[in-house]
């Protein structure tokens, strides 16, 4: 590469790389929220670098993240779709896809168990009003 080309990133100046950084560190010590919104900070800050899809990425990934207590599946699902609409050359658009298509199954089998929860709900109800009727 040609000297001066290319700024210069001192450690002390903001960047990607120090977000970057300060996410990856987060991310270890179980800090999901912060490293989510560092990630968050790369995105809006720096669309074009090419960290940013990684970090979109990241952020999709940490809301479904087994070990995040606050884990957020439809946030998880709304991140992955984000990723694919803007960035379906990379090379980790198929991960996406199928997290996209996991999350979906999961999300739509919840809504199904609420739905028969519901109908169990209102069936109990029934059953216990036709016993109280058969006694009498």
């Amino acid at each position: 590469m040609i000297a001066g080309c290319v700024p210069v990133m001192h450690p002390s100046e903001p960047g990607p790389e120090l977000d970057l950084r300060k996410a990856v560190s987060f991310e270890k010590e179980k800090k999901y929220p912060d490293a989510i919104t560092e990630y968050r900070k790369i995105v809006k800050d720096y669309p074009q670098a090419p960290i940013a899809a990684d970090a979109l990425f990241a952020i999709a990934h940490l809301h479904a993240f087994y070990d995040n207590p606050q884990k957020d599946y439809t946030q998880a699902l709304a991140d992955f779709e984000n990723f694919v609409n803007h960035y379906p050359n990379h090379e980790k658009v198929n991960d996406a896809k199928n997290w996209e298509a996991v999350l979906k199954l999961m999300l739509d089998a919840k809504k199904e168990n609420n739905r028969l929860r519901k109908s169990i709900e209102q069936l109990e109800k029934v059953d216990i009003r036709h016993e109280e009727n058969r006694r009498r």
